[in-house]
């Protein structure tokens, strides 16, 4: 017979570990009873974090978009600042589930190239046919690269802005902290679909929402699967990255 955590809940039919306020066995489907504790926001510390930490981000998002405040990057930059900040913040106080998620000695190096190649792949897909829609249908022409290129280094400000800072902050923030608290109340496999959807929500544009969804639910599944973010933040440097070549591309800023 299995030693059992006496702090953990398991399914009396399949023995396997559930939460203490689920009603039925993701696994075998069978009923846990009546019993379950109800979970809210008024009761339940991690859902409280996580509602909080991911209001900070919204409110800040809504005023980025929303207002005349950030106009250009000067004002901007100190946005990036500030919810970089909050995360390591919520992440420091999680340290002991969020450590682990950045050891380095279990990576797979061919692993990072492949999903590296993978997202510039995903990237280019997505950037051909949405610039092919814009100039087409809509007979306009998206390019992040107006917004920097006042700036003495527009090319390296809009690499550091567009593809490191939320590769690094956004992933820390939505698969570490925001995974680690939801986690604890949730099913990993709801937990990597709840956090996908939030993490295209954040971003504020409903036609994005076409591939912000899979791609945020893809890099939750390589966060569940390896117990790592490197894979993730190496994906989503990636894809932030070949759509800054394709705009700088457009732009005749690469020779």
């Amino acid at each position: 017979m299995p030693q059992h955590d006496p702090h953990q809940f398991y399914c009396d039919e399949c023995d396997a570990p559930v939460k203490g306020h689920d009603r039925y066995c993701h696994k075998c489907g069978a009923s846990l009873g009546e019993d379950a504790e109800q979970i809210s926001i008024f009761n339940n510390s991690h859902l409280q974090t996580a509602f909080f930490f991911y209001s900070i981000y919204l409110f800040v998002c809504l005023a980025v978009k929303y207002t005349n405040w950030f106009n250009t990057y000067d004002t901007l930059f100190w946005v990036e600042v500030l919810l970089a900040i909050v995360t390591l913040l919520f992440a420091r106080s999680n340290w002991k589930t969020i450590r682990p998620l950045l050891r380095t000695n279990t990576i797979r190096w061919y692993l990072v190239l492949g999903f590296m190649l993978l997202a510039v792949a995903f990237s280019s897909v997505i950037n051909i046919t949405i610039n092919q829609i814009n100039t087409s249908i809509f007979r306009t022409d998206i390019n992040m690269y107006y917004a920097y290129r006042l700036y003495q280094y527009p090319v390296v400000i809009m690499l550091y802005s567009v593809a490191l800072v939320p590769a690094l902050f956004e992933e820390l923030a939505f698969r570490g902290v925001l995974y680690n608290q939801l986690g604890h109340i949730l099913d990993e496999r709801l937990v990597v679909i709840i956090t996908g959807f939030v993490f295209a929500a954040i971003h504020l544009n409903f036609f994005s929402l076409i591939w912000l969804i899979p791609f945020g639910i893809f890099i939750g599944n390589l966060r569940r699967k390896y117990q790592t973010l490197w894979y993730g933040m190496a994906f989503h440097f990636a894809f932030n990255l070949t759509a800054c070549l394709f705009d700088l591309y457009r732009q005749g800023e690469l020779w």
